[in-house]
């Protein structure tokens, strides 16, 4: 049986960002819990940034999708976070739900969103990218 976790979530201190690398299929419960420890763990070490790896995340649904734009990034703006740099999912159907996502936030002019095809890109773009302190 694989036991491995759909989500790992940790502060990377050199970086200054949580992390969130996703794999496989996620529950709504398990979409929803990640994001929350995403946030937590942004408040906690006073970050503003996030390095999300998809690549490996299958779906995102529609109702999830509606949670992330209109409960969950409205409040972690609220508390600070200001960028996300995502990993591409290979997932062609996850791919346009993110990016899907993304424009409705960007439009909102909430956060930057910046996606990537590698870990590399994105990790170069959060430790060039200027934030403003609010």
């Amino acid at each position: 049986m694989d036991t491995k976790p759909v989500y790992d979530i940790f502060f990377n201190p050199e970086l200054k960002a949580v992390v969130m690398n996703w794999h496989g299929y996620s529950t709504s419960r398990q979409l929803k819990e990640g994001s929350e420890k995403m946030l937590k763990t942004l408040i906690e070490h006073k970050a503003n940034k996030v390095l999300a790896n998809l690549k490996e995340m299958i779906l995102i649904s529609m109702e999830d999708q509606n949670w992330i734009e209109h409960s969950f990034i409205p409040r972690g703006t609220e508390k600070g976070f200001k960028a996300i740099a995502i990993i591409k999912p290979k997932s062609y159907f996850n791919r346009v739900a993110v990016e899907n996502i993304a424009s409705k936030i960007e439009n909102r002019d909430l956060m930057i969103i910046k996606q990537f095809d590698n870990e590399g890109e994105a990790i170069a773009w959060l430790n060039q990218v200027e934030i403003e302190k609010s």
